[in-house]
């Protein structure tokens, strides 16, 4: 029973969360609400006339006829305006809302942390913004009102059937009750289900943004079948939910079907057998039959809308999940950068992501400004982690993580970003065009600074010879561009920031030697005149760094300049002998050539 009860108090909860969406638009909600209410006073106006009409005509009275049809005419007129500002309203309040909500919800996607990103598919997050929203969007524009409409018309309805004859509407609502037990026992686990299904959607949806994403893995593996079957079954599941759903919203029919059938039939056995007796009038009992008509029709159309409403509660309680995420920090302040203070400093700073196994064990270094620390260490020595703290992606728990001395913890994490480019291995392109990829879609950069930025990323004789040059689409994730090509529109949107701090995860190692070659040269133009922290996989680089520290599982084992680590013979050694002493022999080769 508590169950039940709490399962009740998080629907209306849920339902009451919606409401602040459609508050700006009250004037709209007031307009839809008076049109509601008056379309009702309209219905039973109608069985006003009718009981005027048919009684007027049975006994010849002219006067009364013609007041009848020019009330009908009034009738008509009224609801030919009401229905147009009730569809009006309904769609205009409707639609600002759901813009409101898709805008509220995108915001709060893009401040929700990395680690909530990294742990929930994006088409689970798809089919929350689009399903959800849709389904919200079309319960408060139709079934809302539907229902305000519903209980005023029968109400209404019930009142003028009792002055009309309440021995009648006794033997017409006998079933009521029995009705309404059966339709609050039957809605019950619609919210349950509906949430569910929310859920097998959002892994369908997930399951087909894979197999289109990775669909040239997909075919060069063979794994079409894997895939496929994969889909089949996420696919089953959503179809024993929306089972689920449907039976028991066709179970809710049933029971409408049945309190439809049995008032009207017991209405006509004891209603015909009234006005036979004379204690009744035959317009009188048309007009019953109308407002019975009414009755039926809202208590049948009660349960489909309280159906409804319990499936825009469970899909809106799965949307307000999202919202009740924890968002990244905000507030904060941008401090004054002082050119004494070292761009970044760690000091101690230990990181875990799960709250168990640390991957960052009390690293401390110092990089001043203007200089290049490289960072070596083999996969999994925690080099990405101290890319993530420094962009704010993560937390650390503990130490002290600053940014031209001041704690990172105190700025604003926008401020903090503005000042750092990130170039990395995976890069990543919007669906638009060439130029709108370099500028981010910022207005603030002009062709001027987008052609000098891609010139200097060795990526603009290329763009020049495409037929629509700068304005040339990308495609989704870049696909139309190789992928040197696409590392070189990376650096050049990294040359466009012109953020002092550049984070560089050297994006050479996947590519050909021409390529390769081509964003080297880029590399070093855009580290010009910047402080550097790179996780370095060319010898070169490493070289010609300032400073080299050394991670493994964690720790910083050691540091110096390259010379100096290998005069220890350590850890560095160790990694230069495994992985650098092919690299330094063509460095070697180079060198003999270029004298």
């Amino acid at each position: 029973m508590n169950n039940k009860a709490e399962g009740q108090h998080s629907s209306l909860y849920t339902m009451r969360r919606v409401l602040p969406f459609l508050r700006p638009y009250r004037f709209w909600v007031i307009v839809k609400l008076l049109c509601t209410i008056l379309n009702a006073a309209n219905d039973i106006f109608l069985v006003y006339v009718i009981n005027i009409l048919v009684n007027s005509s049975l006994s010849g009275d002219k006067e009364e006829l013609s007041k009848s049809i020019q009330y009908m005419i009034i009738f008509i007129v009224i609801g030919i305006i009401m229905n147009f500002l009730d569809t009006y309203s309904s769609g205009r309040y409707s639609a600002y809302a759901a813009r409101d909500m898709k805008d509220k919800f995108s915001s709060q996607i893009d401040h929700l942390p990395i680690s909530y990103m990294e742990t929930h598919h994006s088409g689970d997050l798809v089919s929350r913004m689009t399903n959800g929203i849709t389904t919200i969007e079309n319960f408060v524009k139709d079934d809302l009102m539907g229902i305000v409409f519903e209980i005023v018309r029968v109400s209404v309805s019930i009142i003028v059937m009792f002055f009309l004859s309440w021995k009648l509407l006794l033997f017409c609502i006998a079933i009521l009750p029995l009705m309404a037990i059966l339709t609050t026992r039957i809605s019950r686990p619609l919210n349950e289900y509906s949430s569910r299904l929310q859920m097998s959607l959002a892994k369908s949806n997930s399951a087909v943004q894979d197999a289109i994403s990775g669909i040239y893995m997909i075919k060069s593996y063979n794994l079409i079948q894997v895939m496929y079957g994969k889909f089949k079954s996420v696919l089953e599941q959503m179809l024993a939910d929306s089972l689920l759903v449907e039976k028991r919203k066709s179970v809710m029919g049933s029971v409408s079907v049945f309190v439809e059938t049995v008032p009207f039939l017991l209405f006509f056995l004891f209603g015909g057998y009234m006005v036979i007796q004379g204690d009744f009038t035959a317009g009188g009992l048309v007009a019953f039959a109308q407002l019975l008509t009414y009755l039926v029709g809202g208590m049948g159309s009660l349960p489909n809308k309280i159906s409804n409403y319990s499936i825009t509660a469970g899909v809106a309680g799965h949307l307000f999940e999202l919202m009740d995420e924890k968002t990244e920090r905000r507030g904060g302040k941008t401090p004054e950068i002082s050119p004494s203070a070292p761009a970044l400093e760690f000091i101690n700073v230990s990181c875990s992501y799960d709250g168990l196994n640390r991957v960052l064990k009390d690293v401390s270094f110092t990089l001043p400004q203007g200089k290049t620390l490289a960072l070596v260490g083999s996969s999994g020595s925690g080099k990405s982690t101290v890319f993530k703290l420094i962009s704010g992606f993560y937390e650390s728990q503990n130490g002290c993580i600053k940014l031209f001395d001041e704690a990172l913890s105190e700025w604003e994490l926008s401020a903090a970003r503005s000042l750092i480019s990130l170039v990395s291995q995976e890069t990543f392109l919007f669906s638009g065009s060439i130029a709108e990829n370099i500028t981010c879609g910022k207005t603030e950069f002009n062709m001027k600074d987008v052609v000098r930025a891609a010139k200097m990323a060795n990526i603009h004789d290329y763009i020049q010879s495409l037929p629509e040059g700068y304005q040339t689409l990308v495609g989704e994730r870049g696909v139309k561009l190789s992928g040197g090509q696409r590392q070189r529109v990376s650096i050049a949107r990294a040359i466009l920031k012109d953020a002092p701090i550049l984070l560089l995860d050297e994006p050479t190692s996947a590519l050909d030697t021409e390529s390769e070659m081509l964003i080297q040269e880029a590399i070093h133009h855009i580290m010009l005149d910047k402080t550097v922290l790179v996780v370095a996989h060319r010898l070169s680089t490493i070289i010609e760094a300032d400073e080299v520290i050394v991670l493994d599982e964690g720790r910083i084992v050691e540091s110096g300049t390259h010379k100096e680590l290998l005069d220890k013979a350590g850890t560095y050694k160790r990694l230069y002998d495994k992985q650098w002493i092919k690299q330094a022999e063509s460095l070697m080769v180079l060198e003999g050539e270029g004298a």
